[in-house]
């Protein structure tokens, strides 16, 4: 069963606790259910395609079943004390996260009550009013005509993980390209409802997350929905109180290799890049520049200045998938404690930095734009690196 599969995860190292199969009595809803695989970016890149699908079910009126996160081979970080460098020792295969390992479902009820996860439907479904012979994959036909008329599901993730839930398609559904997750708009709303209906189609299982990229402004506003478990926000508590003086400053550093190469586009000539919309807004025509994209630490230091002194500071709390800049942080501000401590769990972090006193972060990562997204609902000031740093921008 899926949640019996769910029950040990080790992830880069660590037991995640999950939630373990309960005795409940989840009874068939005729609206229907979606599935979808989040098959690309990591956590918070797949927590923004929940936010999607979650704005897309309510929409169409169907069951959301949430899908476990993917969490791909990334061995156990640590820091290098000589370096100051995050280093991964690398595993073999993805892991797969139940939703409710992170986060309290039932927060998700009050924006939209037919929410479940995959195990639970999975569990105690899809062996009665799913059976093997009717599940149908669904896509639109661009995707289709590029793998022989049929719906993708091979490769990592797009195969790995249907494979991973034991689900296998006996057929391809294949809309035409008028089908858009814009459900916003009327007449695409209604168009998938009148096209699939749920007495003819009961289970939609999307290839991908019926979401964009950038997430739209409505579904951003769903992230208040997203509430931690009490593990993630007790470690997280338990770090600022041991380690952090108020007010303090959280600040994400986006340096690793990959991301260097990421922004090699950064040419000042493409307005949007990954989660650059944070900063720049949705329908800015400005270009994103390599100092929005990745500083050098002579940038870092100068631009702190003012938001130290503004805010007060006593502390500096750096969150990074590289190189941290602690020492050299430190030097330049030695008034101000400089912290960091590279998490297990990059939730932890995430976490901190929602709780900081001001968070600075960068414009283009997925990861700030969480802590962004959560940090503007809750009417707390943000300011990201390379971008108008004078003044900051706290007017939300």
């Amino acid at each position: 069963m899926m949640e019996t599969k769910l029950l040990k995860l080790i992830v880069c190292g660590i037991l995640i606790p999950a939630v373990l199969s309960r005795n409940v009595n989840i009874e068939w809803d005729p609206k229907g259910y979606l599935l979808y695989c989040p098959c690309s970016g990591r956590f918070t890149g797949q927590t923004e395609q929940l936010l999607g699908a979650l704005q897309f079910s309510k929409a169409i009126n169907r069951v959301l079943v949430i899908p476990p996160y993917i969490d791909y081979p990334c061995g156990r970080k640590h820091k290098s004390s000589a370096t100051g460098i995050s280093l991964m020792q690398h595993q073999e295969g993805n892991e797969y996260i139940p939703f409710d390992s992170y986060f309290d479902i039932e927060a998700l009820h009050e924006y939209y009550p037919d929410v479940i996860t995959m195990g639970d439907f999975l569990d105690h479904l899809a062996p009665t009013y799913w059976p093997p012979s009717e599940r149908a994959a669904y896509c639109a036909r661009k995707l289709a005509d590029i793998n022989d008329g049929k719906c993708p599901r091979t490769g990592n993730p797009h195969g790995t993980f249907w494979e991973e839930l034991n689900i296998e398609f006996a057929k391809s559904e294949i809309w035409e390209e008028q089908m858009h997750y814009n459900v916003d708009y009327e007449p695409w709303k209604n168009l998938w409802i009148e096209t699939y209906p749920a007495d003819e189609h009961p289970v939609l299982a999307l290839m991908n997350a019926p979401s964009f990229q950038p997430i739209q402004p409505n579904a951003e506003e769903l992230h208040r929905y997203l509430k931690w478990l009490p593990d993630i926000v007790d470690e997280g508590e338990e770090f600022i109180k041991e380690n952090i003086e108020r007010p303090y400053i959280g600040i994400h550093l986006r340096n690793g290799a990959d991301w260097t190469r990421t922004c090699e586009l950064a040419d000042g000539n493409h307005p949007r890049l990954m989660s650059s919309h944070q900063c720049m807004g949705h329908y800015s025509q400005e270009g994103v520049t390599k100092e929005v994209c990745i500083q050098s630490e002579e940038q870092v230091i100068k631009e702190l200045e003012d938001i130290i002194t503004k805010h007060e500071a006593k502390t500096i709390f750096i969150a990074t998938d590289h190189v941290s800049m602690e020492d050299e942080i430190q030097d330049a501000y030695p008034d101000v404690r400089v912290v960091t401590m590279s998490p297990e769990r990059p939730q932890v972090d995430l976490y901190i930095l929602e709780e900081s006193d001001h968070f600075l972060g960068n414009c283009v990562s997925a990861f700030s734009a969480y802590v962004s997204r959560s940090r503007v609902n809750a009417k707390r000031s943000v300011s990201h690196l390379g971008y108008n740093p004078a003044p900051v921008r706290d007017e939300l």
